[in-house]
């Protein structure tokens, strides 16, 4: 990261229009103090629920309204307003709603929504601040209503989140065309699947983290070099104990639930339809309509499973350590937080790769590749290579054993020598670098297979590997 924040800084400004711009661009990248994150999937798969449940406020439009089908970014800011970029080049700033996010009046954007190229949510935000910046995507459907527009949002983006309310076929079509179509790739390097619905699972009341276990396990399989897992939460549940739209009120109809039968109200809520038109319940027809709306039928059976008569904030928090968010949140520190270093260089590496493409092959096209050339000897760089490896082994043109997939992953998605090794990061230097001799012989090996696809992927790891045996330090203790 220092050494391409100093190569921007150095070269960028003695290179010709449009590259110095491109490189600009990139330093300021690279000081941003936040990931980019893209939230995609397919339509109404929960991407804003998401988005909301994450920041903690219902920033996001959850509807099906003509904002869930335009490019949105969410990001940290002093006031709540909404920049709008028209697709004509002409940018405004519009108020946001009160709590922040996308105003919902019509003409409140000052334009149709075919005129917008996207929006830009700003908002006083912790999440936003601190740790990633957002941007929900259209639905994924087909390439065709996933526009340039979008497909640039992801391009933009350091990592993606992709949403799944069910996987199937339909899912790993779109990640594999996302994977052929994107300038950056989709791969297990970049990208987590979201098992957004769980609730849903079954009938829809009884406890379904048993079977969302198994289907995560499942698709994590067959999407192995497209997504690094598959993590199941109730995003439902999960926005619902975030944000502020649970009352005191609420908690008091779900208390007046939690004084029936459990049996008679499972019978309830074994279809919407049976629980909305209750004539004989204790809550009104506009509570139970809210309730359904804020918890959907599984969540009311947890709600109440956790009611003890105490605060709203309690029952909020028995609900978040049901949805699942927390094991999210922590996959997502662990796969893009603490590997923002590791992400934003390789967007760097990628946009400067091009503009060096772009120059001539002397004076400061020749300087910039040179200096390229010297930052790709080091570990980070070398395990940002890895991303084509992913691809390959997603497309299938990359067959390997199970324990060298297995290797593979680890080495490119790891945080630190010893986690790209498969060591706990608490490894000593020793160990790491004994692992990373072992690894470099068996890549090694690899290299000697008839197939191209192979042996090029498998010099890359050994490369890596060596790298990291050199940055322990620890060979100059046996010398």
């Amino acid at each position: 990261m220092v050494r391409l924040a100093a190569l921007c800084a150095s070269l960028g400004p003695r290179l010709p229009e449009p590259a110095a711009t491109v490189v600009a661009a990139t330093a300021a990248r690279l000081a941003e103090p936040t990931l980019r994150i893209a939230v995609g999937g397919r339509l109404n798969a929960g991407k804003s629920t998401l988005v909301n449940a994450l920041l903690g406020q219902s920033l996001a439009a959850t509807g099906a309204t003509e904002c869930t089908r335009l490019v949105t970014w969410y990001r940290s800011g002093p006031q709540n307003r909404v920049l709008v970029r028209r697709r004509d080049g002409r940018s405004y700033y519009v108020p946001g709603t009160a709590g922040g996010g996308v105003p919902e009046e019509s003409g409140a954007l000052g334009t149709d929504a075919g005129a917008i190229a996207e929006l830009v949510v700003e908002t006083p935000n912790q999440a936003l601040e601190r740790s990633y910046r957002l941007v929900d995507t259209p639905g994924m459907d087909s390439l065709s209503g996933l526009d340039d527009l979008a497909m640039t949002a992801l391009d933009e983006s350091d990592a993606l989140l992709y949403v799944m309310p069910h996987p199937g076929e339909s899912d790993v079509e779109v990640l594999e065309a996302l994977r052929r179509h994107s300038s950056r790739g989709v791969t297990a390097a970049r990208a987590l699947g979201v098992l957004s619905r769980i609730d849903e699972l079954g009938r829809g009341t009884g406890d379904p983290w048993r079977q969302a276990d198994r289907l995560c396990t499942t698709y994590a399989r067959r999407l192995t070099g497209l997504v690094a897992d598959v993590v199941p939460v109730a995003g439902l549940l999960a926005q619902a104990s975030r944000c502020e739209r649970f009352t005191d009120h609420d908690t008091e109809s779900v208390a007046l639930l939690a004084a029936l039968p459990y049996s008679r109200l499972e019978q309830v809520l074994r279809s919407a339809d049976v629980f909305l038109s209750w004539p004989d319940g204790p809550l009104g027809s506009e509570d139970r309509r809210r309730l359904l709306s804020l918890l959907g039928r599984y969540g009311i059976l947890e709600a109440v499973r956790c009611h003890a008569g105490e605060s709203t904030r309690a029952l909020l928090a028995g609900l978040r350590a049901r949805s699942g968010l927390d094991a999210l949140e922590e996959r997502l520190r662990r796969e893009f937080v603490d590997r923002a270093d590791h992400l934003r260089a390789a967007t760097a590496l990628r946009a400067l790769t091009a503009v060096a493409h772009g120059l001539g092959p002397d004076g400061p096209g020749r300087e910039l590749r040179s200096e390229l050339a010297l930052v790709r000897r080091h570990p980070v760089v070398r395990q940002a290579a890895l991303s084509v490896a992913l691809a390959d082994l997603a497309s299938g043109r990359l067959v390997l054993s199970e324990s060298r997939v297995r290797a593979l992953m680890t080495l490119a998605r790891g945080r630190t020598a010893a986690e790209c090794l498969g060591l706990s990061g608490g490894a000593p230097a020793a160990e790491t670098a004994a692992r990373a001799a072992s690894e470099a012989g068996s890549w090694r090996a690899y290299e000697a297979a008839p197939q191209r696809v192979v042996r090029e992927h498998a010099r890359a790891a050994r490369m890596l590997c060596e790298a990291l045996y050199f940055a322990t330090g620890a060979h100059g203790a046996r010398q």
